[in-house]
């Protein structure tokens, strides 16, 4: 499960950026359905090590767009949810993912005293 080292270094980041080790009350993510980050272990297991490192037991918030996607072979445009799911139109995997590749820490709430 390399979500509990992916919850490390979001913490790591966290505590780079505030300069100290400081209650969080919420985390907001961007997660891609194509980055091989599952968000339902990573919410189940962020608040724990957060609370383990002295962040407090922030909530983490992730929005997992679809991927954007563009077939090279007929042209369309289509969102994927899934790596192996081909073009709805001619069923090509020949193509450019333009996103869904992202995990991204996108803002934090530090709690006030």
């Amino acid at each position: 499960m390399h979500e509990f080292s992916i919850a490390e270094n979001i913490l790591d980041v966290i505590e780079q950026e505030i300069g100290s080790v400081t209650p969080v009350s919420a985390v907001h993510m961007t997660v891609g359905r194509l980055s091989g980050v599952c968000a339902d272990a990573l919410e189940f297991c962020f608040p724990e090590i957060a609370e383990q490192r002295g962040f407090g037991k922030p909530i983490l918030t992730i929005e997992s767009p679809p991927a954007d996607v563009h077939c090279r072979d007929c042209g369309a445009d289509y969102g994927c949810e899934d790596f192996y799911e081909g073009c709805p139109h001619c069923a090509s995997l020949n193509r450019e993912i333009r996103s869904g590749h992202e995990c991204n820490l996108d803002w934090i709430q530090i709690e006030e005293d």
